[in-house]
């Protein structure tokens, strides 16, 4: 696939020596192009890939489990780590060749993939065969692994040093509205009377619309170097990178951190609508609202990161995030009102209308925020710390540890509910880890006011 015609910009913003020039907003980044093909790309797969999730797992919840002899738990759990399963074992091979190959280049082939898998897509609607919906969800998982270790990879190529933060923030936000966008969409069309139709019309538009995106991006090839060795053998490739990667300290410490904001963050979305229905008492309607302020409040924090920091890549926001964290849930713990034994499922207006419903959703919405503020530093600072010619082997790194992580947080969320905990309970539990991560993270950012007790208060471990 060829590339349009060059930019006018640099092709490597990085290598400018205007590098201390003033930090403009960051949304002048999409006026970019530079920019905004790679966030119009990123954008849009995100949006696919929830709306063709979402939409399968509600017609397997209201149409299609009968054709299974399983119960809808287990055939949701199964759609669940179908998707995330190909991010642990297909990233690391994919981080290899985007090392050694232009990564531009690479992206405009996996986009042309994702048309492909939706027009299979399409069939698998049609016919609502359930074994080939499967199939099309690994799929998918395995297309959005390949595009992972590209996208925040390439970053540090099209933007200068003291646009990294803003445009990981804009990546971030752009990220959980777009799921936002996609899960309602999924949800609330395929069960439509054209439904399955409409669906199949928005998955194969937005997947050319993306692809036509990729063809704008700017070439970014590899540094000068022998390329790396791809490993095609998928589950050692991803035992021996993790390995490798931990010979930078500096980068693997943004690789466990950002692992526990995904623990964190999977266990609260995947108890979301339990809490609702089960804590809260309310409707399908009210729990959208909840998914929203979560995914708006995950995209306002990482937003606010550029101008807290003033562009420089540091941790120094981080542990302040997570102490967010664990203060946003302990209140949420708090004002949670306890359900009432017989109380219809109450709607949004009625939920919000009260004290106890305001006070819960912005609780919900700091606690989102601050989710932003932790993760947004925590991955420009993996690009910073990452070796250039390894910088994609690293996502993908990252993209394996999260996987990890994600699993551990459902395994750890049905034994605390096992042992008797409540939803609220368990995302309270869960929320408070974010104490000793705020201490653990602050030891790499003395320079806040958290950093200077940790290192009071652990002088040998943090010194």
């Amino acid at each position: 696939m060829s590339a349009p015609e060059p930019l006018q910009e640099p092709a490597n913003p990085a290598a400018d020596p205007a590098t201390d020039a003033p930090v403009p907003n960051q949304f002048a980044l999409l006026k970019t192009r530079r920019f905004l093909p790679l966030f119009l790309v990123q954008f849009l797969g995100a949006f696919n890939d929830q709306v063709y999730k979402n939409a399968f797992v509600a017609l397997l919840t209201y149409r299609l489990a009968d054709q299974l002899s399983m119960s809808l738990s287990n055939l949701n759990l199964i759609a669940a780590a179908l998707f995330i399963l190909p991010f642990a074992l297909f990233a690391p091979t994919a981080g290899q060749i985007a090392d050694g190959m232009d990564k531009a280049r690479m992206m405009r082939w996996v986009k042309l993939s994702e048309l492909l898998i939706m027009c299979v897509a399409v069939v698998a609607y049609q016919i609502q065969n359930v074994f080939l919906l499967y199939v099309v969800l690994f799929m998918m998982g395995a297309q959005s692994a390949a595009f992972a270790p590209i996208k925040y990879a390439v970053l540090p190529q099209y933007l200068r040093p003291r646009e990294l933060i803003g445009g990981n923030g804009l990546v971030q936000a752009a990220t959980f509205i777009a799921i936002l966008l996609g899960t309602i969409a999924g949800f609330q069309l395929i069960l439509t009377e054209m439904g399955v139709t409409i669906v199949c019309i928005a998955v194969i538009s937005v997947a050319l619309v993306g692809l036509a995106a990729a063809f704008y991006t700017p070439s970014a090839p590899p540094p000068p170097g022998e390329k790396p060795v791809v490993d095609w053998v998928f589950p050692r490739a991803m035992w021996r990178l993790v390995n490798a990667c931990r010979d930078v300290p500096s980068a693997m410490m943004s690789v466990y951190a950002i692992a526990w904001f995904w623990f964190v963050g999977a266990t609260f979305m995947a108890l979301l609508p339990p809490f609702a229905k089960e804590v809260l008492q309310v409707n399908e309607d009210m729990t959208t609202v909840l998914l929203g302020a979560f995914s708006v409040g995950v995209a306002l924090g990482a937003l606010v990161v550029e101008k807290a920091a003033n562009g420089e890549v540091s941790v120094d926001l981080a542990p302040l995030g997570a102490l967010g964290i664990a203060i946003f849930s302990a209140l949420l713990w708090i004002v949670t009102p306890a359900p009432v034994e017989g109380r219809e499922l109450r709607g949004a207006l009625e939920f919000l209308g009260g004290f106890e419903g305001i006070a819960v959703m912005i609780t919900f919405v700091g606690l989102a925020a601050s989710a932003g503020l932790y993760v947004t530093p925590m991955n420009a600072v993996l690009q910073r710390e990452a070796p250039d010619h390894r910088r994609s082997q690293f996502i993908a790194c990252s993209n394996v540890v999260d996987s990890a992580c994600m699993v551990f947080s459902a395994a750890l969320a049905a034994a605390l509910g096992a042992a008797g905990l409540s939803p609220i309970g368990v995302m309270g539990v869960v929320g408070l880890t974010a104490l000793p991560m705020a201490f653990a993270v602050a030891r790499y950012a003395p320079m806040t006011a958290l950093g200077r007790v940790a290192l009071r208060l652990f002088p040998r471990v943090m010194g």
